[in-house]
């Protein structure tokens, strides 16, 4: 059965400056930890889906196909056409450490759980684990996150795990008494631990690790760990065995650090793994992700594009309607191809043939895995269901095929 984690919070565009300009990126702490996480269970029956609310504006559009593009589902995103997604920029001094920026009092995001959306409720109720964190509850209102913290109480009953990280950012919030009190809350419906030494410092006053960690055991987590910069993390609750941690050899960006070290641990208490391995690979990938300018690593290893080519025969009568379909494709056929790894794709028309040729190309790593995700697909099922009848495919094609694929036999890169 599918394990479905459900991160909540704001997409945010990332705006840094390049060699020569500035760079529009994305980022934001729960779409980080979800895009890391997704890229780790890509190979388990475990999905990862966000849940946000963004505008119709251009970079919303592109937030929600980086998404779509990293295997994270969608279906609890909405969009309001009176907003748009918030806006960050980074600034960073020699040591890699970050200054924040922010442009985001029209976030969409912060108008989640205002109204009792019940698709933004539906995904609680159809979610294994929750991740969220402390700046999730800034953005909200008092009223919403009064409304999350029932939804996540009442499916705790049922079995529901809740994965929380303090991520305190004083000027998101009111001031700190409510900061304290509303994160202390989240706490204590916590199952999953994942805060970082320094937040949890600045909220509730200078302490020690093992202090912080009986603090946030007692209030119920049942395991996580405590991030500690630079020292590795420590084992939620506090481990007899101490486990040793490499640090960086090279830090450019921290930027993303503890949001990559919580997708990779969500990924691994996913898939069954003991706590001390998700421990270690979390903090391997976080030493990585310093290394790197920007929030985000880049899909490792590149893959080759497979071009691939195809043909078949149009019926005449159907001329007019088929090239009024492919003017406005369904946007749920285009989101299918995207996430089954086809870009750059093309239909040619000759005529008076009625000749057509497909070309596009391939950029995953598996085709049959993502054509029959394709072909199981209902959006696609259907679009094929109102295009087949127009199309007159050739009788010399391959068992199993519609459109007949084509040999390569010359090409200029």
């Amino acid at each position: 059965m599918t394990f479905h984690i459900v991160c909540i919070g704001e997409p945010l565009a990332e705006i840094s400056r390049g060699d020569r300009d500035l760079n529009v990126a994305f980022g934001g702490d729960t779409l980080n930890t979800a895009i890391y996480c997704a890229r780790r269970v890509q190979d388990a029956d475990i999905l990862v889906h966000f849940v946000t609310a963004i505008g119709e504006d251009t970079l919303s559009d592109e937030v929600l196909e980086l998404m779509q593009g990293e295997g994270i589902g969608t279906d609890f995103v909405t969009r309001d056409p009176n907003r748009q997604i918030g806006i960050y920029a980074i600034q960073n001094d020699d040591m890699g450490e970050r200054r924040f920026h922010y442009w985001r009092e029209t976030s969409a995001a912060r108008g989640m759980f205002a109204t009792g959306c019940a698709l933004h409720l539906d995904a609680i109720e159809t979610a294994d684990l929750v991740y969220l964190s402390g700046i999730t509850l800034a953005i909200l209102t008092q009223a919403a996150r009064d409304r999350l913290w029932s939804a996540l109480v009442r499916r705790r009953a049922s079995g529901l795990q809740v994965a929380f990280d303090s991520n305190y950012r004083p000027k998101l919030w009111d001031d700190a008494q409510t900061a304290r009190r509303e994160i202390t809350r989240f706490w204590e419906i916590t199952d999953i631990a994942l805060p970082s030494q320094e937040d949890e410092i600045a909220l509730f006053g200078p302490s020690s690790n093992p202090a912080i960690i009986d603090r946030i055991s007692g209030s119920g987590a049942i395991s996580g760990a405590l991030k500690c910069g630079a020292d590795g993390p420590a084992d939620i609750p506090m481990s007899q065995s101490s486990q040793r941690f490499a640090k960086a050899e090279t830090v450019i960006d921290t930027t993303g650090a503890g949001d990559s070290f919580n997708g990779a641990y969500l990924a691994a208490v996913s898939r069954g793994l003991d706590p001390s391995e998700a421990l270690a690979q979390a903090h391997d990938l976080a030493v990585r992700v310093v290394g790197h300018k920007g929030a985000i690593l880049p899909k490792s290893p590149p893959v080759a594009a497979r071009r691939m080519g195809s043909v078949i025969r149009l019926k005449p009568e159907h001329l007019a309607e088929y090239k009024r379909l492919h003017a406005d494709v369904w946007p749920g056929v285009l989101q299918r191809l995207r996430a089954s790894n086809i870009t750059n794709y093309s239909i040619y028309l000759k005529q008076p043939e009625c000749l057509m040729f497909g070309y596009f190309e391939y950029v995953g790593s598996d085709f049959a895995a993502d054509n029959a995700a394709m072909s199981a697909d209902p959006i696609t099922k259907e679009w094929w269901a109102v295009c087949g009848p127009m199309q007159d495919p050739f009788e010399t094609r391959s068992e199993g095929e519609w459109w007949a694929e084509m040999e390569e036999v010359f090409h200029m890169g």
